[in-house]
């Protein structure tokens, strides 16, 4: 055999592996363009006020159902239970796409109040139409936030409502005066 018939072969091995790579990567932009993607929202809306109402009637309490801004909407609701105590759960996901969860808890007690600030430290109060709200920061800052990045706390009779989340100051404030309301 010459070394051109040599030559040739070798010359069409890598040719063959270009091409077939060519192929393989054309196929693969084809399936990833192809293929259809559901763009949509996967985490669907929730009535909490309907679940708060079966919560309260399933208690024998009274759930809230605080009344939120109209570009707000709840992500989750249900009744949770820890540490020997029944507690009330909504999430709320704000107009700019940031989150707040609400724990109310039946009963709370110290364990319950700090398994739930878990990673937060008191830092001053406010008052908010009249009633005394702890705030709490995270300890640890993360970026993109975590969700307690942010806490406040009012604690009423024996039970305690926990809002906590990735929003502003401000719409904290915004829910914890719709709470207030309802505990009027």
């Amino acid at each position: 055999m010459s070394d051109s018939a040599a030559q040739h072969r070798a010359k069409q091995t890598v040719r063959n592996l270009i091409y077939s790579l060519l192929v393989t990567v054309g196929l693969v932009v084809l399936i990833v363009l192809g293929v259809p993607r559901d763009d949509s929202n996967r985490i669907a809306e929730v009535d909490y006020n309907q679940i708060a109402q079966q919560a309260s009637e399933s208690l024998g309490l009274n759930a809230i159902a605080p009344e939120i801004p109209q570009d707000w909407w709840s992500n989750a609701a249900r009744l949770e239970k820890e540490l020997d105590v029944d507690s009330w759960y909504v999430g709320f996901v704000t107009e700019d796409n940031q989150f707040i969860g609400m724990s109310q808890a039946f009963e709370s007690n110290p364990s319950w109040l700090a398994l739930t600030l878990q990673g937060n430290w008191q830092d001053g109060t406010t008052v908010i139409d009249g009633k005394t709200w702890e705030i709490w920061p995270t300890l640890n800052p993360q970026s993109p936030r975590g969700t307690k990045h942010y806490a406040m706390v009012h604690k009423f009779e024996t039970s305690a409502v926990v809002i906590y989340g990735t929003a502003e100051p401000e719409q904290f404030e915004t829910l914890a005066k719709a709470i207030t309301a309802e505990l009027d």
